[in-house]
């Protein structure tokens, strides 16, 4: 018996150009996830971005972090690819940073004003593999293979991939053709296709927009959603249809056909149906929609949740912990022992 271990739930691992505003509502559906001890976010890195989007996924995240983060580990910085140029602010992160309360003070805090605020996305996503159990996490691949493509340089990286990487689902968008063919051809774990049809025929409903945030006065990821487009606009869902998909593969809610992941030239990438295809493609059932756009609603506006209360354990409960650690201890100690036993001559 294990005691004062956590369930382990679903890892995500998020790389976006957070361009889009589905990319806002898939970091709220994210931290919805996480409230139903569903999921766990194990790292959000941004590329072909601004330093203030960075600011804004923090803040996002500390928008549903209620009381103090309770460990480094759940402390993960932002990653944010900076070594070119970076673009201005978008007006949907000004729109987010300059609202301020009755005092004229800043309803959310900019606490990413340096690019070393940030870190660097392909060490952030590697890294943060180690901190999800085995088998357990999901890359989305909302933006461009860059980065992405680098951890496969790491020494040791394919077999950690493999170890903690249950799958990656490629999110159809602009690409890097060169790093793209790179990750299709050497990742070592299932790749899935989220096309543009599959966001196309899941539009988020401005509905939810005007009228399931009703519990706040104020929320980054509604003003950045506002602020994206003249309202109401329903924005196609394709990131959040990837996640859904990652954290509950087993729902039913989406259908799956096998085939060839391709990209061209000009970064365009496309999905070859083949029965003996490796890879696996997306499916709205159109009976389903209605079913997978309200499960979408209540994640994305679901309240932040407090963390688990930590139960102090019984003096029992300490005692058998101590035994069992003893017992693991030696049975470590005689498997050394037998194994340097082996090894001599």
């Amino acid at each position: 018996m294990q005691l004062g271990r956590r369930i382990p739930v679903a890892g995500i691992v998020y790389n976006t150009t957070l361009r889009r505003p589905d990319a806002a509502l898939a970091l709220a559906m994210l931290y919805g996830l996480e409230g139903k001890r569903e999921a766990r976010v194990a790292s959000i890195a941004v590329t072909e971005n601004s330093l203030g989007a960075a600011a804004f996924a923090d803040a996002v995240f500390r928008f549903y972090q209620l009381g103090p983060v309770p460990n480094a580990n759940r402390a993960l910085p932002v990653g944010l690819a900076a070594d070119k140029p970076l673009p201005p602010d978008s007006a949907p992160v000004n729109a987010v940073f300059q609202r301020v309360d009755g005092k004229g003070e800043p309803l959310y805090q900019r606490r990413m004003r340096r690019v070393s605020d940030t870190a660097e996305v392909t060490a952030l996503m590697r890294n943060s593999l180690a901190y999800i159990e085995d088998g357990l996490v999901t890359v989305i691949l909302s933006a461009p293979a860059t980065y992405l493509a680098r951890i496969l340089d790491y020494a040791g990286a394919a077999e950690l991939i493999q170890a903690k990487v249950r799958t990656a689902i490629v999110c159809e968008g602009p690409q890097d053709p060169e790093a793209m063919r790179k990750v299709l051809s050497s990742w070592p774990t299932p790749l899935q296709f989220c096309g543009r049809d599959v966001g196309q025929a899941l539009p988020y409903p401005a509905e939810s927009i005007e009228k399931d945030f009703a519990w706040t006065q104020a929320h980054p990821v509604v003003d950045f959603y506002r602020a994206a487009a003249p309202m109401p606009y329903d924005a196609p869902a394709l990131d959040l249809a990837a996640i859904l998909h990652a954290v509950r593969p087993d729902s039913g809610l989406f259908q799956q056909t096998s085939g060839a992941i391709e990209v061209s030239d000009g970064g365009l990438l496309s999905f070859t149906p083949s029965a003996e295809g490796k890879h696996r493609r997306l499916v709205v059932d159109p009976g389903k929609k209605d079913q997978i756009v309200a499960a979408m609603r209540e994640l994305v506006a679901a309240k932040p949740v407090p963390p688990p209360q930590r139960r102090r354990l019984t003096a029992e409960e300490i005692e058998q912990f101590r035994k069992q650690r003893e017992e693991e201890q030696l049975k470590r100690a005689e498997a050394e022992r037998k194994a340097a036993a082996a090894a001599k001559p």
